[in-house]
């Protein structure tokens, strides 16, 4: 993830394949080969982005994460900008003049992003090595053959220097005065503490990474003195390097609880305000000021209670709005048992409600991705600081499905009533699907294709939870009224998220407000206005990109009339993959203007 909003570029571009020399090209071809060679450059000097390929390359090596680093990053991003700058505008087709105004954009958030990077927490409960480590051990890094084994090794070793080189970036922050808030430090240190159980640390059983180690070279067939010894080179490897950096990172964070700061909203940091400012546009795409959202989120929360008190009398509940809360909060039969079996059951009702919503996506769009998905509950070592659910792309060649994780830690913040929303926001028709099929539009460049923004893929995922809607899916009002729950959420975090960074609210006050006006429990609002102070702005691209492609269906159906057709327009929104909502309102009022045709 490039600063606040660029994901992890997961694949390269296939199109640096051989072509003429450069001046023998048209100006067509000559951006196509820019376009790869900068994202193929960008890749080559990020190993994590190299194993998300499946390269052999990068696969020993963790990223660099140094301030020279950072500003060489910086340097290039500008080169990039100036070269492309050279390009005949004129010269090029439409969709390859919307590729230039996406670079630029890229390339402009790239420098901003550089230049408030010593306000960013780069170790917090939401992101750091504590995730980011075993996650690409775990998730990315295959083991094919002994060779791959031996990069895990090396990466296994790796850890300590890596992680000393982020612990030299936190101590920089702290002499400038910035340092994550009190809240984060406990829930990090748990994290790290939960990779260093088991052997060979001591404890029952493996640890995680041990584990993982194991179980994937035990499928290769190797001799057992090769085995072994890659077996016995791990567990050094562990305790040599892997564990020593994580009780350096520990130690760290542990002294710094000392002078931990107890100032929750970003203003507190050094030009906290103008901080704020910016992770707003970066995160939204669009130059809205706090007041702005403040005020959008508090009228998009009256709309939503509104709609909530009709879904109610379906129910056949009397009583005020606060009241069907508590109803919904306290009563089990809307909760699965905290138990192995609960836990079982309620991942087989999500993937049952994935299947329902796959066999009739014809009914709203005729894009239908190839790569496949599944759904895991969230490891063990993750579960205390992690959120509800979350999904992680797959590999572009299908080789690695997409994983829509679910945290069953605790049933009580996994609600019946919400299991489908939650199931087609993270899986399909939301992030699975606009994913893969962003992975699949070859005719666009690479960097299009696997990078993202926060207010278009969740906005998306958002407004793909109302789809089901014309499928009949949402098939008793508790349903409905759980996908409304989930939309009061995000349409409250434009509330609270403001508040916290931009009005000054204490982080009891923000739990305060979701409590009095959303339907989650208190504990849940706990974590997630904990989620939402590590992560500012954030929070508020959810419900401003969902805004967005709500207005440019309104404006579809009105202009269009009796040619609307939600499929083409659902086509349409995800037919030029991720956009900043500036330029994804650009083009989907031109498909419009030219009359809503396929895509």
């Amino acid at each position: 993830m490039i600063a606040f909003t660029r994901r992890t570029l997961l694949a390269a571009g296939a199109a640096a394949a051989a072509c003429p020399g450069w001046a023998a090209e048209s100006e067509a071809a000559r951006l196509d080969r820019f376009f790869a060679a900068c994202f193929q450059r960008r890749v080559s000097r990020d190993p994590l982005s190299q194993t998300g390929l499946g390269l052999k390359s990068g696969m020993d090596r963790w990223p660099d994460t140094g301030e020279a680093r950072a500003t060489e990053d910086a340097a290039m991003a500008r080169k990039e900008l100036a070269e492309l700058a050279t390009f005949d505008q004129a010269a090029l087709d439409p969709a390859r003049r919307l590729s230039c105004a996406v670079f630029a954009y890229d390339g402009a958030e790239t420098l901003k992003s550089y230049r408030w990077r010593g306000n960013r927490y780069p170790v917090c409960q939401m992101r750091g090595p504590q995730r980011t480590i075993p996650q690409t051990l775990i998730n990315n890094h295959p083991i094919r053959d002994r060779a791959d084994a031996e990069a895990y090794v090396a990466r296994l070793i790796g850890v300590k220097p890596y992680l000393a080189g982020i612990v030299a970036g936190l101590e920089r922050q702290a002499a400038a005065g910035v340092r994550p808030p009190a809240f984060s430090y406990p829930l990090v240190i748990g994290n790290c503490e939960n990779l260093l159980r088991g052997a060979p640390f001591g404890g029952d059983g493996d640890s995680p990474i041990l584990a993982d180690f194991k179980g994937k070279i035990a499928g290769l067939g190797l001799p057992d003195a090769v085995h072994a010894k890659l077996v016995a080179d791990a567990g050094a490897a562990m305790r040599e390097g892997f564990g020593p950096g994580f009780r350096l990172l520990i130690d760290w964070l542990r002294a710094s609880q000392a002078v931990m700061s107890h100032n929750d909203g970003v203003w507190s940091l050094p030009d906290g305000d103008a901080y704020y400012l910016a992770a707003l546009e970066l995160e939204t795409t669009l130059p809205l000021t706090p007041q702005q959202v403040h005020q959008t989120g508090l009228e998009e929360v009256a709309r939503i209670q509104a709609a909530m008190r009709e879904v109610m009398k379906k129910t056949g509940f009397t009583g005020a709005l606060p009241d069907f809360f508590r109803h919904v909060q306290t009563d089990p039969k809307f909760y699965y048992p905290n138990t192995v079996q609960g836990k079982a059951a309620y991942l087989d009702a999500m993937r049952g409600r994935i299947a329902a919503v796959e066999a009739r996506l014809g009914e709203v769009m005729t894009r239908v991705p190839r790569g496949k998905m599944v759904v895991k509950p969230v490891e063990p070592w993750l579960e205390k600081s992690a959120g509800t659910a979350g999904y992680f792309a797959g590999a572009p060649d299908g080789s690695r499905p997409g994983i829509l994780y679910v945290n069953t830690v605790e049933m009580r913040n996994l609600p019946r009533y919400a299991l489908s929303s939650l199931s087609f926001h993270e899986g399909v028709p939301g992030h699975h699907l606009e994913n893969a099929i962003s992975q699949e539009l070859t005719s666009l460049p690479s960097f299009r294709r696997h990078g993202g923004y926060t207010a278009y893929s969740e906005g998306w995922a958002l407004y793909a939870e109302q789809l089901p809607y014309a499928m009949g899916l949402y098939d008793d009002p508790y349903q409905a009224f759980g996908q409304l729950s989930e939309e009061l959420m995000r349409a409250g975090r434009l509330v609270v998220d403001t508040g916290v960074h931009h009005l000054r609210w204490s982080r009891e006050a923000a739990v305060d407000w979701l409590d009095r006006n959303t339907a989650n429990g208190h504990a849940d609002n706990i974590t997630a206005i904990q989620r939402y102070i590590v992560t500012p702005g954030q929070a508020t691209a959810y419900e401003t990109g969902k805004l967005k492609m709500m207005e440019l269906r309104s404006q579809a159906e009105k202009t269009l009339g009796p040619r609307y057709d939600q499929r083409r327009f659902n086509d349409a929104l995800l037919g030029n993959g991720p956009l900043p909502l500036a330029l994804l309102d650009e083009t989907m009022t031109a498909w419009i203007a030219g009359g809503g045709k396929p895509t």
